[in-house]
C-alpha cells in the first residue's frame, strides 16, 4: 500500500514538474507596434524579463525576418510563421507559455537555411534535431528542445542569427551599402589624398 501511494506521488511531482512556465503579461500587450519607439522599448524590456514567453518570441523573430510585424494578434503571428514554414503546422502553444528552445530552434534553421544532417535532411527540422544544429553551430549554448530563454538569453541568440542571417540581394535606392559588401571602384581612405597621375610626354621622333 506504502510502496503505491509512493508510486502515486512521484508520478503526481513529474507530472508537476513537467508544466510549462508562463509569463503573466506579455509585452506585446503593449509593446506591439512598428514604430520605431515601439521595437526599441520592445527589445529593451524584453532584456529584462527572467523568462520569454511564444507571443513575445514570434513577434520578435518576425521584427528580425521583416523589420515589422504585421500580425494583429498571436493567432495571427502564428499563421505568418506556419505559412512560411518557420513552425509545424501543428504547432498550438499558447501565447503566454514560455517559449521553448527547440520551438525556436526549427524557425532559425528555416531562416538561416540550416539543412542538417541526414536525418533532418529527410525529414525536416524538428525540435530534437534543430535544436542540436544550433548547439553545434554555437548559435545556442548547449541545452536541451524542451528548455526555455530569458529575455537576455534571447537576444543574445537574435543577435547572433543577424550575424549570419543572409542579406537580402533587393536593395532600394536610399539603403546604404553594407559595411561588407564592397564596391565595384574601392574608396580612398579617409584622410588619404591620391597624387595626381602625370601625363607621360610623348617624343617626335619623326
Amino acid at each position: 500500500m506504502r510502496s503505491n501511494l509512493f508510486v502515486l506521488v512521484a508520478a503526481l511531482g513529474l507530472l508537476g514538474g513537467c508544466q510549462a512556465a508562463k509569463v503573466a503579461e506579455p509585452l506585446t500587450a503593449e509593446l506591439a507596434g512598428n514604430d520605431p519607439q515601439s521595437r526599441v522599448a520592445f527589445w529593451h524590456t524584453l532584456a529584462e524579463r527572467p523568462v520569454v514567453s511564444n507571443d513575445e518570441a514570434w513577434h520578435g523573430l518576425l521584427l528580425l525576418v521583416d523589420d515589422q510585424d504585421p500580425a494583429e494578434d498571436y493567432a495571427g503571428r502564428v499563421e505568418q510563421l506556419k505559412s512560411r514554414d518557420m513552425l509545424p503546422a501543428g504547432f498550438d502553444r499558447p501565447a503566454d507559455e514560455a517559449v521553448r528552445r527547440g520551438d525556436l530552434a526549427i524557425a532559425i534553421c528555416r531562416i538561416l537555411k540550416i539543412n542538417g544532417g541526414v536525418i533532418m535532411r529527410i525529414i525536416g527540422p524538428i525540435p530534437r534535431y534543430a535544436t542540436r544544429e544550433l548547439v553545434y553551430r554555437e548559435i545556442y549554448q548547449i541545452s536541451s528542445p524542451q528548455q526555455t530563454f530569458s529575455g537576455t538569453q534571447f537576444l543574445a541568440v537574435i543577435g547572433r542569427v543577424e550575424d549570419l542571417q543572409p542579406v537580402s540581394a533587393v536593395k532600394t535606392e536610399t539603403e546604404p551599402i553594407p559595411p561588407s559588401v564592397e564596391t565595384t571602384e574601392p574608396a580612398t581612405e579617409p584622410g588619404k589624398v591620391e597624387p595626381p597621375v602625370e601625363e607621360q610626354e610623348t617624343v617626335d621622333q619623326s
